[in-house]
């Protein structure tokens, strides 16, 4: 069926959806004043009655989008895919959706709310999803989870090659990518530009980094993130990431992050051996990407590519946990945490529109190479209007 709308008039209810208004659902002093109006803009509210509810149990005002940013003032966020964002203060950010994955949060908000509400997670906190009506362009409101700079360290990563460095020492790192069609850079390193050596050099610590944390940070770590991977990949979504925050210095707590407890991605904190304050906030971001035929065809023409990101969901999901099992490593030396352990997680929610048994059995393969022969098998009976031949033949590509 349809996903639930709403049609935000130019005096909006205080809870949107039809819902009856703050005060009368107790939701406090926090939920006093107008409903959303992102931008002060006439919109269109998606699954409004999900995001409310989460809005009230984090204590966010449902006016919170309503101003402290402009839509015709978006900036690049740095990813491969150009999407447009906005800070809203420190503690939000609006970001663009493409199509798909506004289709997508179309499908599993309902599951996405029940989840978030049934455990402890990492899933980084959405709060609303918007179609702005003069433009028709679709957005979504999320929590900023590891609050503002500067960072000591801050880390894009997959868990495979995509893994990057996004700051260092307080500097962004700039992304230099090496296109094919940059002919200079993939002949040799001499050619490369001092950004893109910079950036390269930052891939490189990605992979290999480590995090420490207290044994008992750990555990709650990866135990949320087997927990939300799970979801995840129920509901066939991949690519994802998780951002990785360091901070140092004195007096750092909660009030450095957009929430509070585990659940609202509060910093994990310790003293280094050093006697250091060390913060480290984690946040499992932009998995919103479905296993589509598309995603299939990419990981048909990569399949020269080494630890690429373009595997199907389940495989990712357990790559993505062993990644992190071996890279969040136990503090050596005295150093110890500064913070209590949190309960531990409840069951994942149901999958949106799939049971376990409707998953394909692409998705249920144990991790192992996967011959040249199979990886190009979905090519091999392509054929485009006008070729002579099939697109892949004797797994040679062919010039058409």
């Amino acid at each position: 069926g349809t996903a639930p709308r709403t049609r935000l008039p130019l005096a909006a209810r205080p809870c949107g959806g039809g819902r009856p208004p703050a005060a009368d659902l107790g939701c406090g002093a926090a939920m006093v004043g107008g409903g959303p109006r992102p931008a002060g803009r006439e919109c269109e509210l998606f699954n409004e009655e999900v995001f409310s509810e989460l809005r009230r149990n984090a204590q966010v005002p449902h006016d919170f989008a309503n101003d402290g940013w402009d839509l015709d003032k978006l900036v690049h966020g740095g990813g491969k895919g150009g999407s447009l964002m906005a800070r809203v203060g420190s503690s939000y950010m609006i970001k663009e959706l493409s199509k798909g994955d506004h289709a997508s949060l179309l499908k599993v908000a309902s599951s996405y709310g029940q989840h978030v509400r049934s455990g402890e997670t990492l899933l980084c906190p959405i709060y609303l999803h918007f179609r702005e009506a003069s433009t028709g362009r679709f957005f979504f409101a999320m929590r900023n989870s590891i609050g503002t700079g500067p960072f000591a360290k801050l880390y894009d990563l997959k868990g495979c090659a995509d893994d990057k460095t996004l700051e260092e020492d307080g500097e962004p790192i700039k992304a230099v990518h090496k296109r094919v069609w940059n002919v200079g850079m993939w002949c040799r390193k001499t050619s490369w530009s001092k950004e893109r050596r910079v950036y390269y050099d930052g891939k490189v610590q990605a992979r290999r980094c480590e995090i420490p944390l207290a044994p008992e940070q750990r555990s709650q770590c990866l135990t949320s993130m087997e927990r939300d991977t799970a979801w995840l990949a129920q509901n066939r979504l991949m690519d994802y990431s998780l951002l990785v925050a360091v901070k140092t210095g004195p007096g750092l707590g909660s009030a450095d992050s957009g929430g509070s407890g585990f659940s609202g991605h509060q910093p994990m904190l310790y003293k280094s051996s050093e006697g250091q304050d060390m913060a480290v906030f984690v946040s499992i971001i932009d998995f919103l990407q479905r296993w589509t035929m598309g995603k299939r065809m990419a990981r048909c023409v990569k399949f020269s590519e080494c630890n690429k990101a373009t595997v199907p969901p389940r495989t990712y999901a357990r790559r993505f946990n062993r990644h992190f099992a071996a890279r969040l490593v136990e503090l050596r030396g005295g150093a110890g945490a500064a913070t209590a352990p949190s309960p531990p997680p409840k069951a994942v929610a149901r999958p949106a529109g799939e049971s376990w048994d409707e998953v394909p059995s692409e998705d249920r393969m144990v991790s192992r190479p996967i011959p040249v022969e199979e990886t190009l098998a979905p090519l091999a009976a392509l054929k485009i209007p006008g070729a002579q031949q099939p697109v892949i033949s004797g797994f040679k590509l062919l010039s058409l």
